[in-house]
């Protein structure tokens, strides 16, 4: 009876999960043949992406907020003073190596210059003259110079008078001193010359210095002077005329978590690190 009764129970079992999953399966097929009649969406199967997974190495980015500096900041100044008669670009204006920015009054550092080179025509002058007196001087202490061998001679053999021969011995130290004197004029005249051209490349210089020309590739700040104004010259910060601020190539300072630090010196000296700056509102990172 036992045996039996265990039999009985699990054959009983077996039938009622049998019961109940053809139950279920017959409440499905209920469910769908009325969503079918009803006209609903039939549901249909999720498309899944499938990848083989991989081990490699993924890069460590870390983001920062910096900000933007010149590469470099050149204060133009005046190497001459006086009226700033013209200026030559807006401020904010991009400008190249070269490019006239100011025009200073030209008109004193002309007048220096001609003064300069008249000065220096009228001692080139001079030394033409004492370049021809120590000529004429030289031939002058030859003829002297024949003379007093002449008459020394005949002095010795008792043809003429001692004094006679004197004259002619006193003229021709007197011509010596004569053409040391030429000498020394013609190298004072000369010296005079290179002074006189060293003044006139002087005032040449100032002249160009009147024309005050971008000495880098940059953009230009504000104007501290305008036309009208008097410039003055050297090297004193209120003598600035203009900042320009070189932009090509350019600076990003930026900060980093000080727990990131020895990361990036691992990778500063392995080569293999990168900086990318991405300017506010774009999408493509400059590098």
């Amino acid at each position: 009876m036992t045996s039996r009764g265990t039999v009985a129970r699990r054959v009983l079992g077996l039938g009622l999960l049998f019961v109940v999953a053809l139950g279920g399966l017959a409440c499905s097929k209920k469910a769908e043949s009325k969503a079918e009649s009803k006209g609903g969406p039939r549901v249909l199967p999720v498309p899944v992406a499938v990848a083989t997974a991989e081990q490699k190495s993924m890069p460590v980015q870390i983001q920062a907020i910096g900000s933007v500096e010149a590469y470099t900041v050149v204060s133009v100044k005046s190497q001459v003073g006086g009226e700033l008669v013209k200026v030559h670009f807006k401020e904010g204006q991009d400008v190249k190596k070269g490019d006239l920015l100011f025009t200073i009054d030209r008109r004193p550092f002309e007048a220096a210059l001609a003064q300069a080179q008249a000065t220096l025509a009228q001692h080139q002058a001079q030394v033409r003259q004492a370049e021809a007196n120590l000529a004429r001087d030289q031939a002058q202490l030859e003829n002297a110079r024949v003379e007093e061998e002449r008459y020394k001679k005949l002095v010795g053999g008792g043809f003429v008078a001692r004094e006679q021969y004197d004259q002619f011995l006193t003229a021709y130290k007197t011509a010596e001193a004569t053409l040391e004197a030429d000498k020394a004029a013609v190298a004072t005249a000369r010296a005079l010359v290179r002074a006189d051209e060293s003044l006139v490349e002087a005032a040449q210089l100032n002249l160009a210095y009147t024309e005050i020309r971008s000495p880098v590739d940059g953009r230009t700040g504000s104007l501290m002077l305008h036309e009208g104004n008097v410039v003055r010259s050297g090297g004193t910060s209120d003598s600035t005329l203009l900042v320009i601020n070189q932009i090509q190539p350019i600076y990003v300072s930026f900060t980093v978590p000080q727990q990131q630090l020895s990361a990036i010196k691992t990778y500063m000296q392995a080569g293999t690190l990168g900086v990318e700056a991405l300017p506010a509102g774009e999408t493509r990172p400059e590098r």
